[in-house]
């Protein structure tokens, strides 16, 4: 079971956050080149593995979505 944290809103306008919550080795599905990332540290999963949110540039949406 996960534990959701309160998460902070990006920090800049331009970002948008991915819905979840992600581990390390799943980052590689998600990250695409030529798009902008802002990764934060979002708690741990019951068994200790370190959670992320990931944040996607609102520009690189549009992009991601014709790939």
């Amino acid at each position: 079971m996960l534990t959701m944290l309160n998460l902070p809103e990006p920090k800049t306008d331009d970002m948008t956050r991915i819905p979840g919550l992600f581990r390390r080795w799943e980052l590689a599905e998600l990250i695409l080149p030529g798009q902008s990332y802002h990764i934060e540290a979002a708690g741990k999963a019951d068994d200790g593995t370190p959670l992320f949110a990931v944040f996607r540039g609102v520009a690189s949406d549009a992009t991601g979505l014709l790939e």
